[in-house]
């Protein structure tokens, strides 16, 4: 487990805690478009978290998020389009790569084949991503 730099977990919460409140308090009807849409532009506030070394619960998120979506979508669902949005492993450090391992291990221990989908997604082989 590595120490998270700056305690950039705070600020990652703080983000993460507006996103929910703004689903909640979307106006008009909340969309499985519109969650998809903000779960891609999350891609990089995971990238600087994985950079801080912060293990995302990607689990928890979604369930936060799904909850605020009214139960529109599934946790699952959210949690698999937000591993799409993850890092290349191609451009972190190794010591985030190991930090990305474990928000992947996490998830595919919860949703089997979350990390083959990961793979696929940066044409990465099982053998090249250890």
């Amino acid at each position: 487990m590595f120490a998270v730099i700056g305690r950039y977990d705070e600020v990652f919460k703080i983000e993460m805690d507006g996103w929910s409140f703004g689903i909640s308090n979307y106006p008009g009807e909340v969309s499985p478009s519109i969650v998809h849409r903000i779960v891609r532009e999350l891609a990089s506030s995971f990238q600087a978290a994985i950079e801080h070394n912060v293990v995302i619960d990607i689990l928890g998120l979604a369930q936060k998020f799904s909850e605020s979506a009214k139960s529109l979508l599934h946790p699952e669902e959210i949690a698999l389009a937000m591993v799409a949005q993850l890092p290349n492993p191609a451009i972190l450090t190794e010591e985030q790569r190991c930090v990305l391992g474990q928000v992947l291990d996490r998830v595919d221990q919860a949703h089997s084949g979350a990390l083959n989908n990961f793979y696929r997604r940066w044409n990465l082989g099982v053998r090249d991503a250890a």
